[in-house]
């Protein structure tokens, strides 16, 4: 018998004869769902020093953004923090997009509220 020799060439066809080559991953499409544009509010006159005015924001509520009015308060309100970047985790599926994170009050000071993926 003899023994036969294979050009690398024909040894590399033959080798990948019936694989399937795969692209490589393109990163997920991440789609937000933006918070609309702030509402105009005009505050109104406190009803004593002693208030103090919380901003009207949105917060995610469910499946859509609400607006919380501005009101006043009896406690220091500080101004609402800077928004935090925040890395964002792959998405569960294509369905789903992400609710970018935001400040909200909770009644004493700004919380705040982490980005995630709804679907």
């Amino acid at each position: 018998m003899a023994l036969r020799f294979l050009s690398p060439l024909a040894l590399t066809g033959t080798l990948l004869c019936g694989c399937v080559v795969q692209e490589p991953a393109r990163p997920p499409r991440v789609v937000y769902r933006e918070m609309p544009a702030p509402v105009i509010e005009v505050r109104p006159v406190p009803p004593s020093a002693a208030y103090n005015w919380v901003p009207g924001h949105y917060v995610w509520h469910e499946t859509a953004w609400r607006w919380e009015p501005g009101h006043y308060v009896t406690v220091a309100v500080r101004p609402m923090p800077p928004l935090i970047v925040e890395e964002v985790p792959s998405a569960p599926s294509p369905a789903h997009f992400y609710v970018r994170g935001h400040w909200r009050w909770n009644g004493n000071d700004w919380i705040w509220i982490r980005g995630r993926w709804v679907g």
